[in-house]
């Protein structure tokens, strides 16, 4: 062959098929390498001199492989080469080799024997690719889904693509951003960029001219501007970069499998050259990582915020707040920090999502959510724990300023919530413990801080309390009373006594109630302001209720068919039976389960469910007073209903409370009180029963004022069904007459 290598002068230089093997030869820019059986070299190309620095004068005196073989080179494929060229076969494989300046070129590498006519080994040909580009890119990626592996944060991996990127493209600048959910651009990396220019871009929202990279969001696709000077893309934006020698600038958007834009990644030039083939290599690369990373980021954050959010408000759920204070009271080994934990219940939330449905009740506690962290400082912490239940951790708060925080809170709840064209009144009950007074760890916090909402609820609702040991003891008695109770109830263990209620104009019997007793067989007897509440608050009084209606109901009609002329049986039911929709239907059911007529049946309601104006609450009312059930305003006097609203409910009589009428002989407000009960019933055509009725001077003084029906201890204790059947046989204070 001939050792021209210079340019095609004429055509006619090349007549033979030789001629043109020897063209092709000298023009590829493969790196080819001929030596004859004793391995000298006796011919290399233009491109193998251009690649590796040597020519065939350097092989003169040494072998090629101990030229090409660098400190890094891998000598078992040097070995293998040889074994396969021996043995006649070819080798192919990737060499890590080096050129004469003694830098580092990976090349593919396919060296074949060549055969005399006679058989005998006579050269060697190899074929030498470049490929040093393709593996610097490969342990790019390596490196990248390494430290992608190791979950390094998002903008620390970004930082350091940037800076791979720009060591393998010197002539780039390289800059990520990512897209926020509101469409606005927030910087990730720009290494070779001055903060000012992140600081700048940061925040601004895509568009159609919004600079190559907001403009890349906008459309989807690459966008390249050539001269960022004069593009009207970058004339908001070109002051920021021209100073800086920056003419060019190349962007593509990072698109997911569901087309969201979630990123871009940029190329800044300083020649206006724009990009070549090796930087598309790099972008199709780096779009890749960048979108699997951005994608992972996003999983592993929507895991966290699943693990430690509330999917609804937002708020840190139980687990992030108790880290957060696990840690918070590590850092305090001297117990010197004041921390208030506050719990907070929403009260009677259940009726709202009753009477509003469930979709108006999660907007309810986003809005509870919103209220709180209003209220809260930078330092503090606001949780969602479950339902409507919520924790305010108050940072440097004595227990002075948690009062002052717990009352403005309750303030805050009454406000009520403007929901589609609804107004909806809340309010709220806080528990109140302190660190370290009332505890020294999250789970006693936890503890006592419930503990103190329990009793806030059980006093009075719309309160605080703060937690005391007493609380605490009362708590536990609760929850071992209400255990019992619930097997009291299933096992229907507890049991009915009957009072009666007198007329007083002919001292007949005006009705009879049917009070609930439960006598415990290791506590004793129960009373029943003891037992009551813990049934509300374990959520047993509606099948309390609807034991005490059933019971009450199957003894009246027992006492009907038994001859005995008893005109009616009231019984006391919980407000929350009126929250439930099929309330009306189950009286109902009862009453047609005994043969009985609505009007045999009284139901005692208090003062504090007629101003719960929702439409289940009236509902029931309203079936109840149609079906001729008679209703009785419990308590009359010591609530806040209005008579406006007494007026336009259909209420049949009202009760005066005890306390007013044991204070009835001293007392002039209580003698004005029960004047005045009495005076409403009679002007708006109602019965009055006073209740508690123990001595001859109350009597006379109720007579007086014209008080339908008195009930109490002047008359009679309340009785067992049996007993009660005695004293009717033997009362003979009014035309009380066995039935033939």
């Amino acid at each position: 062959m001939r050792e021209d290598r210079g340019a095609v002068d004429a055509p006619a230089r090349y007549e033979t098929k030789f001629d043109f093997i020897e063209l092709a030869i000298s023009r590829t820019d493969r790196a080819i390498l001929i030596s004859d059986a004793a391995g000298r070299p006796c011919y290399v190309n233009p491109a193998f001199v251009s690649l590796f620095g040597y020519d065939l004068p350097d092989f003169a005196s040494e072998q090629p492989w101990s030229l090409l073989a660098g400190p890094l080179t891998d000598e078992r494929l040097h070995a293998r080469a040889r074994q396969s060229t021996v043995a006649g076969r070819g080798f192919y494989d990737d060499l890590l080799l080096r050129t004469k300046c003694g830098d580092p070129v990976w090349v593919s590498a396919k060296i074949d024997p060549i055969f005399a006519a006679d058989g005998s080994f006579s050269h060697l040909v190899a074929m030498l690719s470049d490929i040093t580009s393709s593996k610097r890119l490969q342990v790019f990626q390596r490196d990248v889904l390494d430290a992608l592996a190791r979950d390094i944060p998002l903008p620390e991996l970004m930082h350091f693509i940037c800076l791979q990127v720009e060591a393998l493209a010197p002539d780039t600048c390289c800059t990520v951003l990512r897209v926020d959910e509101d469409h606005r651009l927030r910087p990730l990396a720009a290494p070779s960029l001055p903060d000012h220019v992140s600081a700048s871009v940061d925040g601004v929202e895509a568009g159609p001219r919004a600079g190559s990279c907001g403009t890349a969001v906008w459309r989807g696709e690459p966008v390249l501007v050539e001269d960022i000077a004069t593009d009207p893309l970058w004339s908001d934006f070109k002051h920021l970069i021209l100073p800086l020698g920056f003419t060019a600038c190349w962007s593509h958007p990072m698109v997911l499998k569901d087309g969201r834009v979630v990123g871009t990644f940029a190329f800044y030039y300083t020649d206006g050259h724009g990009p070549s083939a090796w930087h598309q290599q790099l972008v199709d690369a780096c779009l890749h990582l960048c979108t699997m990373a951005i994608e992972r980021f996003e999983a592993r954050a929507k895991i966290r915020r699943l693990a430690y959010y509330d999917a609804l408000t937002g708020l840190p759920n139980r687990t992030l707040m108790r880290q957060r204070l696990e840690q918070t009271l590590r850092a305090d080994p001297g117990q010197k920090r004041k921390i208030a934990f506050l719990c907070l219940d929403i009260d009677r939330f259940k009726d709202v999502n009753d009477a509003f449905g469930q979709p108006m009740g999660d907007l309810i506690l986003e809005g509870v959510g919103q209220r709180l962290l209003e209220h809260a400082s930078t330092a503090d912490m606001v949780c969602r724990l479950n339902g409507d239940r919520f924790v305010i951790i108050l940072d440097e708060c004595d227990a002075d300023r948690a009062a002052v925080a717990a009352q403005e809170l309750v303030t805050r709840m009454q406000d009520p919530f403007e929901l589609s064209g609804a107004s909806i009144p809340l309010g709220a009950s806080i528990g109140i413990a302190l660190y370290p007074g009332d505890a020294t760890n999250v789970d006693a916090l936890f503890d006592h801080g419930e503990a103190a909402l329990m009793d806030a609820k059980s006093s009075w609702r719309g309160g605080y309390h703060f937690f005391s040991p007493a609380i605490n003891a009362l708590n536990k008695d609760r929850l071992l009373l209400g255990a019992a109770l619930r097997e009291a109830i299933a096992a229907e263990t507890l049991n009915l006594v009957f009072q009666p209620q007198i007329e007083w104009e002919t001292g007949g019997l005006y009705g009879v109630e049917a009070l609930a007793r439960w006598s415990h067989p290791e506590y004793g007897p129960i009373a029943p302001d003891r037992f009551i509440p813990v049934a509300e608050q374990i959520g047993a009084i509606e099948a309390l209720g609807a034991w005490a209606l059933r019971t009450a109901s199957a003894q009246l009609a027992q006492w009907r068919r038994d001859g005995h002329v008893i005109p009616a049986m009231s019984v006391n039911i919980s407000a929350q039976h009126f929250r439930d929709a099929g309330f009306a239907q189950l009286v109902a059911d009862v009453l047609a389960e005994n043969a009985l007529k609505p009007a045999d049946l009284t139901i005692e309601i208090t003062e504090s469910l007629m101003l719960e104006e929702t439409a289940t609450v009236v509902g029931n009312i309203e079936a109840l007073a149609e079906m001729g059930v008679t209703l009785s305003m419990d308590d009359f006097g010591t609530g806040y209903s209005s008579l406006s609203l007494i007026a336009r409910l259909p209420v049949k009589e009202l009760k005066v409370d005890r306390a007013f009428i044991d204070r009835l002989e001293s007392d002039a407000s209580a003698q004005a009180v029960a004047t005045a009960v009495i005076c409403i019933g009679q002007s708006l055509n109602m019965s009055v029963v006073a209740e508690g009725v123990e001595t001859l001077g109350q009597r006379r003084f109720l007579e007086a004022l014209g008080c339908h029906a008195q009930q109490g201890y002047f008359y009679s204790r309340p009785m067992a069904a049996a007993d009660f059947e005695d004293w009717i046989l033997n009362y003979s204070g009014g035309a009380l007459r066995r039935r033939a």
